[in-house]
């Protein structure tokens, strides 16, 4: 365990600023004269590590090469063994050893970007990489772990085949990394090391993190235990709750609106084991509201929304709902409609509209007309465009548009039915913008966001109301999460069905 007498915990209710505080201490430690090669800043994830290490780069004029140690742990391993990517079991060798071993993986997310946790839609290799984040025996985790829907025949076949295959390969995967790290890795020559998103390290990344801070005469451990909603990725919160080391809690939420703060309290306050904590939300008025169904809520009221279920399916009905009413928005970060084909739209309009617009701009909107509607093939293209703007009249005269004037909609005789619909719904109740106000998410995919407004369902899938039962402290941390996405408004939809999160 980090040792006490020189641990700084830094706990961050939601909106407070936690990753910010982190920051704020680096600088002054930079500031004191501590070599920036003598301070490590380990995040969770790539997106906050690198982060820190820019902004410390440009308040201090540095260059990247002086910031060695702002990395994940799976990047600080990896560079720690000198291993080249080529050693890295990527998202192609897990293809191949799926072909080869005849296995189903689905989706593979390779980890880069979420702390190492790799995942396919193959329970299988999920468990066992489960097994070995939580540093246990895969036997003892199968006794141990809800998992009547496999064989302990097929999970033990699935490891050894995924060893066969990665000792063939002669390649590591990111669990390896840490576990060799841990095993044999140097330790770089530390003063002060930073600790970000602790809450969500499970056991064995808690190993590397003693092993980092050994020698170091300060650790910085930055999180909130309340917020620990990775569980099912290996996360084991209980290292941080018992974390000793001096505590601060930030109390000034810069986010949540009072009335949320208070409603979010009552949800964690139902945790069992956690640590405790006081702070305030904004001034802002806000409100909580509940309704008994989606449908109810006027997304397109003012400000920017995020509409959270607790898995992806349950949000397919609101999509198609969101989609019928003509309404642009993001599913996991993602538009429903190419983003090429919106800037196409628009470009069409400006153009049409007497502006001139880039040769890009331009490029887009012929992509998407075919020759018997919007353009000439042979030599009247883009192919010898000289300028880097256009206007219409030049595109007809010299670049091969057959016609100006036409709706988009006509025009673009290459964009399916569907998109046209979808499109045209969309230009009835407003505009067509590539930056939409709704975005639609799990709640594990909206940790660390925050909108405006917040809709908030609370059915529960069988699986997570059979693990409530159990016990419900995950459960109430993972709506707590949802909760406290909301600046001022929160709409809370009522279970559907029976065994829902009561709110």
């Amino acid at each position: 365990m980090v040792h006490h007498s020189k641990t700084k915990i830094i706990l961050g209710p939601p909106g407070t600023g936690k990753t910010h505080n982190l920051l704020n201490l680096v600088e002054q430690e930079l500031a004191k004269g501590t070599s920036p090669d003598r301070i490590a800043f380990v995040a969770f994830t790539k997106k906050a590590a690198t982060e820190a290490r820019d902004r410390a780069m440009k308040k201090f004029k540095l260059e990247e090469q002086h910031l060695p140690y702002f990395r994940t742990l799976h990047s600080f391993a990896f560079h720690q063994l000198g291993l080249t990517k080529s050693e890295v079991m990527s998202r192609d060798n897990y293809k191949e050893f799926a072909q080869t071993f005849g296995m189903d993986l689905g989706s593979v997310t390779d980890g880069a970007e979420a702390g190492g946790v790799v995942t396919t839609d193959n329970i299988l290799i999920n468990e066992i990489n489960l097994a070995r984040m939580k540093c246990m025996d895969l036997e003892h985790h199968y006794n141990t772990s809800n998992l009547q829907d496999m064989s302990w025949h097929s999970l033990l076949r699935a490891q050894r085949s995924l060893e066969e295959f990665k000792k063939k390969k002669e390649v590591f995967d990111f669990t390896d990394m840490i576990e060799l790290y841990i095993d044999s890795g140097p330790v770089p020559k530390l003063e002060v090391v930073f600790v970000d998103e602790a809450q969500d390290l499970c056991k064995l990344q808690w190993r590397m993190i003693n092993k980092l801070t050994e020698n170091a005469r300060k650790v910085y451990v930055s999180g909130d235990d309340d917020q620990a909603i990775y569980n099912w990725a290996g996360a084991d919160v209980k290292y941080f709750i018992e974390l000793p080391g001096e505590v601060e809690t930030l109390k000034q939420s810069f986010r949540c609106s009072a009335v949320i703060q208070n409603l979010s309290n009552r949800i964690i306050n139902r945790v069992k084991f956690r640590r405790s904590k006081q702070w305030r939300g904004t001034d802002r008025e806000g409100m909580v509201q509940y309704h008994t169904y989606p449908e109810s809520v006027n997304l397109r009221d003012q400000g920017s929304w995020l509409v959270m279920a607790r898995t992806n399916y349950m949000l397919d009905e609101i999509e198609r709902d969101i989609r019928l009413q003509g309404m642009l928005y993001k599913r996991n970060n993602k538009l429903p409609i190419s983003a090429k084909l919106l800037n196409a739209v628009e470009s069409w309009k400006k153009l049409n509209g007497g502006e001139v617009i880039p040769l890009a701009d331009i490029k887009d909107i012929y992509s998407y007309m075919s020759s018997q509607i919007g353009i000439e093939r042979g030599h009247k293209n883009l192919k010898m465009a000289d300028k880097e703007q256009y206007e219409l009249e030049e595109l007809v005269m010299h670049h091969g548009l057959l016609m100006g004037g036409r709706p988009w909609d006509v025009a673009f005789d290459k964009v399916g039915n569907r998109d046209k619909e979808y499109l045209r719904a969309i230009e009835v109740r407003g505009t067509i913008s590539k930056d939409p106000k709704i975005h639609l998410s799990t709640i594990h995919g909206a940790k660390g966001g925050e909108a405006d407004n917040v809709m908030l369902l609370t059915d529960l899938s069988r699986k997570s109301q059979e693990a409530m039962e159990r016990d419900s402290d995950d459960e109430c941390r993972v709506f707590y999460v949802g909760a406290t996405r909301a600046r001022e408004n929160l709409h809370i939809i009522q279970p559907q069905r029976d065994g829902g999160f009561i709110i």
